[in-house]
Order: structure tokens, then sequence, then C-alpha cells
């Protein structure tokens, strides 16, 4: 049993001290905080390392390239100096055949004796000139051996390559611009079934100039526009007289042009054209439809063939064809 113990000064609390076990004092916790600005500055002092080693490396590697460019500029002049001995050793070849000759076939004993003088000297020549266009080769293989000196060369020759396949594109490129503004010509003057065949065949030519390749699709979207909105009027305009005067709908629907409009607005335009053609009245007319947006309606004649009455998306069907009913496959009765 516990004894209680009453305490009146502090004389008496410490004879008791060594009783009296001090509490630990709590560790302060690591927080999230501390732990996060601590992972920053690692990363901080980590990222100025990497930014200085790569500065390092860029600067390394810009004097590696001037000195690749120094040994190119020297590639290049022994090229020069090269194609100058090849040149000096074709030229003493010829001075010295013309020499030979001379001495030779000459008829003045003096030009005779100086002719072979002069060979002599031109043989000399040739001789040095041919060591030295050996070396010089040597010299120059070398260097083109070289890794950093090749990769020199070859970024050369692709810009020399660029530009000679710009300069060949050019004539075309400008061939190309030329029908592009007589598309747009015809375009303007409202011809712009004549402006969709021209631009067909520019989009075959695909050209390379961003410039003229937007020209281009400027010219398709402008062109697709205008065709829509005349679609859309003989609809409307069609609408307007298909059901008093359904010939009249008719002349207005088949001469638009449906390719590459919305399906939905072919559809629309495709569904009036057929109403109307049921409104003719027709005895024992067939509907044939080969595709989607493409129709004619046709009765027969007196020769068991089927006559052309109204087409539809279908070029070259006029009024008053006449084909095969066994021909045209999916023929059906017009109801």
């Amino acid at each position: 049993m516990n004894r209680q113990i009453v305490i009146h000064s502090l004389e008496e609390l410490g004879q008791f001290a060594d009783l009296i076990s001090p509490e630990d004092e709590p560790t302060p916790p690591i927080t999230e905080q501390v732990e996060m600005t601590t992972d920053l500055a690692a990363l901080a002092a980590a990222a100025s390392r990497a930014a200085a080693q790569l500065q390092e490396l860029v600067e390394r590697d810009a004097v590696a390239r001037r000195e690749a460019e120094l040994a190119l500029t020297q590639h290049h002049r022994l090229q020069e100096e090269i194609a100058q001995l090849e040149r000096i050793t074709g030229e003493t070849e010829s001075v010295r055949s013309k020499a030979e000759e001379l001495s030779n076939k000459g008829f003045d004993p003096a030009c005779r004796n100086t002719a072979v003088e002069v060979g002599t000297v031109v043989k000399a020549v040739a001789s040095t000139a041919e060591v030295t266009l050996t070396r010089l080769r040597g010299e120059a293989a070398i260097l083109a051996q070289r890794e950093d000196v090749a990769r020199l060369i070859s970024e050369e020759q692709e810009r020399a390559d660029a530009i000679r396949r710009e300069e060949e594109a050019r004539p075309q490129a400008e061939k190309l611009r030329g029908r592009v503004a007589e598309a747009e010509a015809l375009l303007r003057e409202g011809n712009e079934n004549e402006a969709e065949e021209l631009l067909g065949q520019l989009l075959t030519e695909q050209p390379n100039e961003p410039e003229l390749a937007s020209r281009i699709d400027n010219l398709r979207r402008r062109i697709w526009g205008v065709k829509t909105v005349r679609v859309e009027d003989a609809l409307r305009e069609a609408r307007r007289l298909h059901r008093r005067e359904p010939r009249q709908a008719l002349d207005r629907l088949e001469a638009v042009d449906l390719t590459g409009m919305p399906e939905e607005l072919v559809r629309q335009v495709y569904g009036c054209w057929l109403d109307a053609c049921r409104r003719l009245k027709l005895d024992n007319a067939v509907h044939y439809s080969p595709a989607f947006g493409k129709g004619a309606v046709l009765t027969p004649d007196s020769n068991d063939r089927l006559e052309v009455v109204s087409a539809i998306g279908l070029q070259r069907w006029q009024a008053g064809a006449h084909f095969s009913s066994s021909g045209l496959r999916g023929v059906r009765p017009l109801i």
C-alpha cells in the first residue's frame, strides 16, 4: 500500500529528489515540411551541379567543333590544291607530248634540241607534281576519315543537296503558282466546276512549299463552300417547286454537283429529287441507284429497254438515254 507523503517546504522536497524520475522530454517530430525543405535543397544543389557540368560539356564540345571546322578548312584547301595539281599534270602531259613530237619531227635542229630540253623540264615538273599529288591525296584521305570531319562533310553535302533540290523544284513551283492563280480566277468568276477540276490536278502535284500548299488548301475550302451554298440554294428552290412544278424542281436538282458535299445535304437533295420524280406520275417507272447520292428514274420503251427520265449524280446520264434492263442491277419500281 502506498504511503501518502506530505511536503511542507522545499528542504523536505530535496529529501525525496532521488525518488522523483523526470519525464523524458519529447523528441520534436520531423515534419513533412522539414523533409521537403531538405529534399528541395538537395535537388537544387544537384540541379546546379548538373547545369554547371552541362555548361562545361557545351564549351568543350564547341572547342571540338571549332577544331573539326579548322580540319575541314584544311581538307577543302587540300582539295583545291589537288584540283590545281591535276590540271598542272594534264597540262604538262600535253606540253611533253608536243615537245616530243617537235624534237622528233622539227625542221630546225636548234628547235629540236630546245624541244628536248623542254620535254626534260616538263617531265621533271610532272614527276614532282605526281609526288606532291600523291602526298596531298593521302593527307586529304586521313582528314576525311576523322569522325568529326566526316560529320561536317556530311552536313555540307546535305545542305548542298537541299539547295539543289530547291533549285530543281523552283520551276515546278512557279508553274503550280500560275495554275493556282488560274483556279482562283475561275472561282472568282463563278466557274467553281472548272476551278474544282483544275484543283483536282493540283492536288496530285503535292507541292513541297508550305505557302503554296496552304493556298491550294484554302482554294479547296473556298470551292467547297461555294458548292455547298449552290446546292443548298438549289434544294431550297426545288422544295418550293416540287409539289406543283416537279419538272422544274428536277431541272434545278439535276444540275447540282454532289461530289464532296456533306452526307446529310446529299441525303436531303436526293430525297427531294426522288419525291419530285414520283410526282411526275410516270407509268411503270423504275428507280436505279448504283451508289449513295447517285440515281436515275427510267421508264420502259417499246423496244424492251429503259429510257432515262431524270438522273442525279450520274455523269452522261441524260434524259432520253436508253439502257438495257438486264444491265441495270438493283432496279426496283418507283413507289
